[in-house]
């Protein structure tokens, strides 16, 4: 028996299974609370094995859904199945709900794809490739460690504070934060990453990448990362994800030596950079433009800023490498020198 909630445009997903497995699902369509759901209507349904959730069909934000779905695995014992169309592997909402004990997770666009995982998650075994393992998983190998890094630079400076901060959500902040942290550090630099925003991206950062603290940090792949500003060492750069930009700024973004401001390139999406960048007149603000394709840059430069600099896409957190040159001009006041090679090795 499987229970099915979705929205009207995909009442008919799953009717493929009847014939493939021989299962019916019940389908309830419509726009519904996930939370009132389980507390409210889930026990008429108690007997059923599978309950598939559209999350296009769930009115609660992300954190919402996943605490509605925790409440649900601790009423019931059926399988929860969450059908997130386009999610990536990166995205924080699948890593909430892979930490939540949820591990059947349709992510597919394409229609044969998407019935192809639905088949999976109704398997015995369930969908595989979430399954958590007992042991915590190995550092992340960090790619300019298995990449040659051409050149390293001498740093003098000390807790110079660059803050990175987004017109809206889901634009890339975290993501550019720590590439520049990891640059920095695979570049002769010292950098650490401070969370400085309500997302708590960094919680499911650290459960699943890092071990035990050190002192008031946990370290990954030779960047220190904190919770707070209580630093326990001195480093050449202090790399703040401030998350949304507030109005007026946050202090932490206001404040910082270095503001790097974090938007996209969707024509609906522009007037969300323009909005951000008019509350920021009382101080320099370098713009940067999130994975935006070549033949549209000087057009975004035209309806933003002259000196607007483009990121390109990074899917791998701890990734030393990427948009390499960026980062180089970004930090480029700061490098005294160009280290010889032997100090170069000495610094490895």
């Amino acid at each position: 028996m499987l229970l099915y909630l979705t929205g009207k445009d995909r009442v008919n997903l799953l009717d493929f299974i009847e014939d493939k497995i021989g299962i019916i699902p019940k389908k309830m369509t419509g726009k519904f609370s996930l939370l009132q759901f389980v507390v409210r209507d889930m026990r008429n349904y108690a007997h059923m094995q599978y309950f598939v959730v559209d999350r296009t069909a769930v009115s609660e934000d992300e954190a919402g859904f996943t605490a509605a779905v925790s409440s649900f695995q601790t009423m019931f014992s059926a399988r929860i199945i969450v059908i997130c169309e386009g999610c990536s592997e990166y995205d924080a909402f699948l890593r909430q709900l892979i930490m939540a004990g949820v591990t059947d997770i349709v992510t597919a666009t394409d229609i044969k794809e998407i019935q192809a995982e639905i088949l999976e998650c109704l398997s015995p075994e369930g969908m595989q490739r979430y399954k958590v393992p007992a042991q915590k998983p190995q550092p992340p190998t960090i790619a300019a460690q298995s990449t040659p890094v051409s050149e390293r630079y001498l740093f003098t400076c000390q807790d110079i504070r660059i803050a990175v901060a987004g017109c809206q959500r889901r634009v890339g902040v975290t993501t550019t934060a720590a590439n520049l942290a990891h640059w920095i550090q695979a570049h002769g630099g010292t950098a650490c990453y401070l969370e400085s925003n309500l997302n708590k991206h960094l919680s499911y950062i650290i459960k699943l990448y890092a071990d035990q603290p050190e002192d008031d940090h946990y370290t990954i792949g030779g960047v220190d990362y904190y919770f707070t500003s209580d630093f326990d060492k001195a480093y050449n750069f202090i790399i703040i994800d401030c998350g949304v930009l507030d109005e007026p700024p946050q202090a932490c973004f206001a404040e910082a030596d270095l503001r790097l401001l974090c938007g996209s390139a969707m024509p609906y999406e522009l007037v969300h950079m323009q909005n951000a960048l008019s509350r920021c007149k009382n101080g320099t603000v370098q713009a940067l433009g999130m994975y935006v394709p070549l033949d549209v840059r000087e057009l975004m430069k035209q309806a933003i800023t002259d000196d607007l600099l483009f990121v390109d896409s990074s899917h791998e957190l701890f990734d030393g490498n990427a948009n390499s040159n960026l980062n180089k001009r970004l930090v480029s006041n700061y490098i005294t020198r160009i280290m010889d090679s032997n100090e170069a090795v000495q610094r490895v």
